[in-house]
């Protein structure tokens, strides 16, 4: 369950629900999209506001690491302590990253 202030943080588009995204705290170049991540690489999670993977445990300061990022496949794997998710390139683009 949402709490009332995030529940107050939540913008619809169109039929999807996104969160609105607090300010990124890298300086500037610092970050990246989660789909420009190497394989095998780990980075920390600065800003996600889609709800969907922030329902999977894609949240803001959360460890990951990404285990197939080819770049001829529409998806890619990453690891979140120990889950594994397949996400879809456009969802990763909206996902910023601080490499480790």
């Amino acid at each position: 369950m949402l709490s009332n202030r995030n529940r107050n943080r939540l913008r619809r588009f169109g039929s999807r629900l996104f969160f609105t995204p607090r300010p990124c705290p890298c300086e500037k170049g610092e970050c990246i999209p989660l789909k420009q991540l190497q394989e095998d690489q780990s980075a920390i999670i600065t800003r996600n506001s889609n709800l969907a993977t922030l329902e999977r445990g894609l949240n803001q300061g959360m460890r990951i690491t990404m285990f197939r990022n080819e770049p001829n496949e529409p998806n890619l794997v990453i690891a979140v302590g120990d889950a594994r998710y397949v996400l879809d390139r456009r969802l990763a683009a909206m996902i910023m990253v601080r490499v480790l």
